[in-house]
């Protein structure tokens, strides 16, 4: 049939390939990072810039009026000097939303990326890893 011609393939040249690996990979990272912010609010110990946490309502969030009122928020308290690490309301805010946001976020995309913010709530943050010496590299 000249029409199966036309269905994109992995295996057809030309074709950008899917690669389910990146794909749980990417949202994997994600949703450690957001995880990683959450367990910090928990824990009082949060220190994020004004643009950090541009970023983090930016990717985390998916509601498009929210984001934008955050971010003029957070340019706002950048402006006035205000800590947003230490302001309580704030913080309430992000903890609260942040978690269903992500996941509105992600229902949007790939369900591989769904189930891997799922695999996250056991899965502890991988520890960096120490920088090798010349002398480890080069016995």
């Amino acid at each position: 049939m000249p029409y199966q011609r036309m269905i994109p393939t992995d295996d057809k040249e030309g074709y950008a390939k899917t690669s389910l690996t990146m794909t749980r990979a990417m949202s994997e990272d994600i949703g450690l990072k957001v995880k990683k912010i959450l367990e910090d609010i928990a824990n009082n110990t949060v220190n994020l810039s004004y643009t950090e946490w541009q970023w983090f309502v930016s990717q985390a969030w998916c509601d498009e009026i929210w984001v934008m009122a955050m971010v003029k928020a957070i340019q706002i308290a950048k402006r006035e000097h205000i800590d947003l690490n230490t302001n309580e309301e704030f913080l309430n805010l992000i903890s609260e939303m942040s978690a269903s946001e992500l996941k509105n976020e992600f229902r949007k995309t790939h369900p591989i990326a769904k189930l891997s913010l799922m695999d996250l709530i056991q899965k502890k943050i991988p520890e960096p890893v120490k920088p090798k010496t010349v002398e480890e590299l080069w016995p």
